[in-house]
Parts: C-alpha cells; structure tokens; sequence
C-alpha cells in the first residue's frame, strides 16, 4: 500500500497537542510552532515526511521568506497576510492532482467537508497524534537492550575483592595438585611426616643417630 500524501492543518494539530495558547508572549507562538515540527520529523516515517506539507496561518510566519519553507523533508505553507489557513487548506485540496491518494489532518468539519467534495480522506488531529505516539512507542520497544552499565561492571569488581579478602588468593595450580594421588600423599601435616621419618629410621638402626641428631624441619616439630 503507497503512502499517502499529508496535509496537515498545523494549527489545528497543534491545539491537539496541547502546545496552544490563549496568548502568546513574543516568539512563543514560532517556539511552539517548532515544537510540533520537530515531533513530526521525529514520528513520521521518511516517506510520510516527503509526502507531507503543513499549513499554518501568516500569523508570526518567518520574515524575510516565501510562503513556503522546508523543514528537513517536511514542506511548511503560511498563508498569505489577509487569509487563513483553512483557505489556503481548501485551495490545495481542491488543486491536488490525486485527491485519492490524499489524506487531510484536521478536525475543522469546513476542511473535512472540502476533502470528502474530492473524496480524499480525513482523519481528526487527536488521531493523528495518537498514531505517531504509538509509532514511537512500538519503534523503542523494537531497539535492542543496551549493554550492562559500568555500574555494574564495577559492582562485579567490589563482589570479587570482597570475597579475595575473605578467602585470600586462590592457587589454581595447588588444586590441581591436589587431585594428584601422589601429591596427596606427600602433602600432609608438618608432625605426620616427622613421625614418619622417624618409622623409617627406627626401621634402619643405622640411621638413627644421625637423623635424632639432625636439626629439625617444618613449622610443627
């Protein structure tokens, strides 16, 4: 299904989202017009915002321009001095040259009444905005999980130095030494080796005196 094109009655849009005033203070009203552009240009998708043009009224338009401007892809009308949008909205409806294809923002019943006379399509400004938040909404649940944070890389870090303090280092190469039958056997306690070398030497008389005269060894004897 092609993408429609957009005509946006911006003022309108812009009451719907909550971004209009009763009064302004001076620039307010340019602000609050940016506002709303920008969440378009950040909600719409690339082929909507080539398709879409906004209109707003000549109230506070940019000085010095024409008529018309871009804002990245989105095209921006201002009506002339002396005329609304909803006629500038009316004119561009009625000169459109696929109005089947056409799909007009507003919830001014005279702009709705002046696309369904072409049969384009309509929809209210709240809708509108309810389908671009969904949009976002759907687009971050879709972005993938973000990598662990330093916070916990560091927390991972306490958790070891904590449990090195606790239990010391940790001779890998000793445990697996320990698993040798043979070094099981010779890594016993300071007093059972004594003791045995003394059963050796008991064995060979020969031997005696000179191991009861040797000095001794290992932190036990």
């Amino acid at each position: 299904m092609s993408v429609p094109f957009l005509l946006i009655d911006g003022y309108n849009l812009l009451h719907a989202a909550g971004l209009s005033q009763a009064r302004y203070a001076p620039g307010e009203l340019r602000r609050q017009r940016h506002r709303l552009l920008v969440r378009l240009v950040n909600e719409l998708t690339t082929e909507e915002r080539v398709r879409c043009t906004v209109v707003f009224d000549a109230i506070e338009a940019p000085s010095g321009l024409d008529r018309s401007m871009r804002h990245a892809e989105l095209l921006v009308r201002f009506a002339e001095p002396g005329h609304d949008a909803d006629s500038l909205i009316e004119e561009l409806i009625e000169a459109h040259s696929s109005p089947m294809q056409l799909l007009v923002v507003s919830s001014d019943h005279r702009i709705q009444k002046a696309a369904r006379h072409r049969r384009a399509d309509t929809i209210d400004s709240e809708v509108l905005l309810q389908r671009l938040s969904a949009s976002a909404r759907a687009a971050a649940a879709a972005k993938p999980a973000p990598p662990s944070s330093p916070k916990s890389s560091a927390k991972s870090g306490e958790d070891l130095a904590y449990w090195l303090g606790e239990f010391g280092e940790i001779d890998v190469a000793e445990i697996a030494r320990s698993d040798d039958p043979d070094w099981s056997a010779t890594a016993i306690d300071p007093w059972q080796q004594n003791l045995n070398d003394l059963q050796k030497h008991l064995d060979q008389d020969s031997d005696l005196d000179e191991w009861l005269n040797r000095p001794p060894k290992g932190k036990g004897w």
